[in-house]
């Protein structure tokens, strides 16, 4: 019943697609309520026969796997009492759902058909802002791209140290939301109980997704870059005189190029960073997901039969025959956006640096892999200013893992407190 679960409950790939195929939030509102709703009150009948579904869910969808994921997620929770719209984010809406014992955030996903493509079910997050810290919205970026970000502060102390965090690929928010995860969160509260700023922001894809789909000319300059450079001068403007760039997962990739175009920010910090090509990557993990239980459905082969068309085509893309591909044979990003990426060594571009760097990454992590780790550690053997540091049972968020699969984001967790150590200890020498 694996098989059913993956599709069923929150599935994570920090490296995937740019852009989400979403739909329109109102069109399927209604749909979506009605839908939480048959399935807490166990109307399974309906849920089977009165909804449109891609083939990919379909092929999964069944009494007994719907009975499964009901009585180990909705029964322990006991009666069911009410349901709250949420909010919407390309083709996801989200209800809070209440029982008897406790709330759970369900989310239906709709691709651009309109068909039912995911249900995810994760729990509802309540953790509060703590006491000795303070936080202000600041906003950053161009004109055409303003963006809004977060300042975590030391409520009592002054501090002349900020930490900017970069979130991974896809259109994510300032505190890089995964259900009801939040690890950027985490990593500000956490720093900022100990003194030092940080600073995150809403991603230019998060906020202007479908602005930035129809421009054929896309880059990670756009998707990413540039606006760590508009947060960057923005913390120097603030007055603040150490300033640290952390990036997560493409951020951690993309360091090379964050210090090309920031060589003198104090240092650079690397969480779970690929030093293998995304469209490389992206396969890799689809594949990890598709043979958890040893067997590998026809729809699951399908999905990555055509990741690995794509990333083919992305392999051989090239500036003379990139009219001959779309998007949507391209993972969906221009042409531009790979061929941008085409060469990038993020090993030999970080080489140069003279400043700090600090390479985490954890073991339990199967988007990207220790592998990926001992490429950074060997690549940079002979740069003193290199540190290294391996969390024996932490995921590819930097929490506990227990099963090393898409089921870790299932429930409520935390950024381990060490990494936090760690990041402070580095950013306070």
């Amino acid at each position: 019943m694996k098989k059913f679960k993956i599709y069923m409950l929150t599935v994570l790939f920090v490296l995937t697609v740019l852009f989400s195929a979403g739909c329109g939030a109102n069109d399927n509102k209604g749909v979506a309520e009605n839908y939480i709703k048959d399935f807490v009150n166990k109307d399974f009948d309906k849920i089977l026969n009165n909804y449109d579904y891609t083939s990919s869910m379909a092929s999964v969808m069944n009494n007994e796997g719907l009975n499964e994921v009901y009585n180990k997620y909705i029964a322990p929770l006991k009666k069911f009492k009410s349901i709250t719209y949420h909010s919407t984010y390309q083709g996801t809406i989200s209800y809070i759902t209440e029982f008897e014992s406790s709330s759970i955030l369900l989310r239906v996903t709709f691709n651009n058909k309109n068909q039912i493509s995911g249900f995810h079910i994760s729990p509802y997050d309540t953790a509060q802002m703590p006491d000795n810290i303070s936080e202000k919205e600041i906003k950053i970026g161009s004109i055409k791209y303003r963006l809004t970000g977060t300042l975590s502060e030391p409520k009592d102390i002054k501090t002349d140290t900020v930490v900017i965090l970069v979130q991974g690929s896809g259109a994510t928010d300032r505190d890089e939301t995964v259900g009801a995860l939040k690890p950027f969160r985490d990593i500000a509260w956490g720093l900022s109980q100990k003194g030092v700023a940080v600073f995150r922001y809403d991603k230019r894809t998060y906020t202007y997704g479908a602005k930035l789909a129809k421009e054929d000319n896309f880059t990670v300059n756009d998707e990413v870059i540039n606006d760590v450079v508009y947060a960057y001068k923005k913390m120097q403007s603030m007055g603040y005189k150490k300033i640290y760039i952390a990036g997560h997962s493409l951020g951690g990739y993309l360091m090379g190029r964050l210090y090309n175009e920031l060589p003198q920010a104090n240092g650079y910090i690397i969480m779970a960073g690929n030093v293998t090509p995304l469209q490389d990557i992206i396969v890799t993990q689809i594949k990890y997901i598709s043979e958890l239980d040893g067997a590998v459905t026809p729809a699951e082969q399908m999905q990555i039969n055509l990741l690995q068309t794509q990333r083919d085509n992305i392999n051989a893309l090239t500036t003379e025959n990139k009219s001959g591909f779309t998007s949507s044979q391209l993972m969906n990003a221009p042409a531009s956006y790979w061929l941008d990426l085409k060469g990038y060594n993020p090993i030999e571009t970080i080489k140069q640096c003279k400043s700090r760097i600090l390479i985490l990454q954890g073991a339990k992590d199967y988007q990207v892999t220790i592998s990926e780790y001992n490429k950074w550690k060997s690549g940079l053997a002979q740069n003193s200013n290199a540190e290294f540091i391996l969390y024996n049972n932490l995921n590819h968020l930097f929490m506990s893992s227990t099963v090393m699969s898409p089921d870790d984001y299932n429930n409520l967790n935390n950024v381990d407190k060490n990494v936090i150590e760690d990041i402070y200890t580095f950013v306070s020498r």
